[in-house]
């Protein structure tokens, strides 16, 4: 939808400008008129005497300057239309950072699993649903993940506790501190289909009774 917008805008913007700008081009025959006229009396001034083209010629030359100093106000607004269109298209045209979700790597027990499901801005951070699977509490928002504390299970723990991320629909990129990136997908956003579901929910959601299953 915004960018159908952001490229209806610059559209519109440029019919604008191209509207604005055809008024502009015809500005100069207003003062074309009077200078045929003027040029018919010359000739009828020219048959009684000559010293008085002279005259007639030099508030001539004013009409043309006043016409060249009139023309660059008719051309700004085409220039101050687009910059506003501009400034509106940048406001309109942000990606959304629809995060809420249940952000899953995989369908497997092996996978990590991001939860954004309270709408605080607070994540709870699964390393993987195994023995060696540590689980993280912490914040999550514009485009930056910061774990608080985890809770460490097995020999190995995790120690990224920052991260970046960006939101493409029902995907989300995500590059930890250390350098490792993930691919998750919501599982309650149209990131999985429903074959991808069932799996979650037999090897996730059955394995985790604590945890709220997926509405197939």
């Amino acid at each position: 939808m915004h960018r159908s917008i952001r490229l209806a805008l610059p559209a519109a913007a440029a019919a604008s400008a191209l509207a604005i700008s055809g008024c502009s081009g015809e500005g100069p025959s207003p003062f074309e008129a009077p200078d045929l006229a003027e040029s018919l009396e010359q000739l009828d001034d020219g048959a009684t005497g000559g010293e008085d083209d002279g005259d007639d010629e030099a508030p001539e030359g004013d009409t043309g300057g006043d016409t060249g100093e009139t023309e660059p106000p008719a051309d700004e607004p085409p220039g101050d239309t687009s910059g506003g269109a501009g400034g509106d298209t940048g406001d309109l045209g942000g990606t959304a950072d629809d995060i809420e979700g249940d952000w899953f790597t995989g369908t497997t027990r092996d996978d990590a699993n991001l939860e954004v499901l309270a709408g605080d801005g607070t994540v709870k951070f699964y390393e993987d649903f195994g023995v060696e699977g540590d689980v993280c509490d912490g914040t999550i928002g514009n485009g930056t993940i910061t774990l608080e504390e985890c809770a460490v299970y097995g020999s190995e723990e995790w120690t990224d506790m920052t991260a970046t991320y960006t939101v493409d629909g029902p995907t989300m990129e995500v590059t930890w501190s250390s350098g490792i990136t993930q691919t998750y997908r919501n599982a309650y956003g149209g990131g999985f289909d429903e074959d991808e579901l069932s799996e979650l929910q037999e090897n996730v959601y059955s394995g985790t009774p604590a945890e709220p299953p997926l509405d197939l």
